[in-house]
């Protein structure tokens, strides 16, 4: 454990945790592992974000929301606004982190499309949700079916899934 000043308080930090740090909160450090140094470096958030508090967590977070919409057969509304046509054999990614970021988990949202060579439709059969080690699977064919895969194994879930929305 590291020993941090923060405001009049001692405040420990155990080995390899991430924090921020500095008057006003300029610096991004971690305890070393092996030598129970705590190392710093310049840091701020990034644009489109804010630091300060969010359900207990101290660090660079949205300052909004977006939503992306696979809508009718083969149309996606993107982030922005636009409508993109759906079709075709090639991968899709609807959602995907950019860069490396410590302050945000890496995301992915990934369609996976059925194409009927009887008509020019492409149908949405399912959906992966990577977040950093976590894979959330649905598919259109086993309503009410949700399987996790973490690195600790895979798991089932029967049951309808409910998303709560951030306040």
């Amino acid at each position: 454990m590291r020993s941090v000043l923060s405001g009049t308080d001692c405040v420990y930090h155990p080995a390899r945790e991430a924090f921020w740090a500095g008057e006003h909160w300029e610096q991004f450090c971690h305890c070393e592992a092996s030598t129970h140094a705590m190392c710093c470096s310049p840091s701020s958030c990034g644009p489109g974000q804010r630091c300060g508090t969010l359900r207990g967590i101290f660090g660079c977070h949205l300052l909004s929301c977006g939503t992306c919409q696979a809508a009718g057969h083969s149309h996606i509304i993107t982030f922005d606004g636009k409508t993109v046509e759906f079709s075709g054999t090639y991968v899709s990614v609807f959602a995907e982190s950019c860069g490396s970021s410590s302050s945000l988990p890496f995301l992915r949202v990934q369609p996976g499309k059925e194409n009927r060579s009887s008509s020019p439709l492409t149908l949405i059969m399912e959906v992966s949700v990577q977040v950093n080690g976590t894979q959330v699977h649905l598919q259109r064919d086993s309503p009410g079916m949700t399987q996790v895969s973490t690195s600790f194994g895979d798991m089932s879930f029967l049951g309808t899934p409910t998303l709560h929305p951030n306040p």
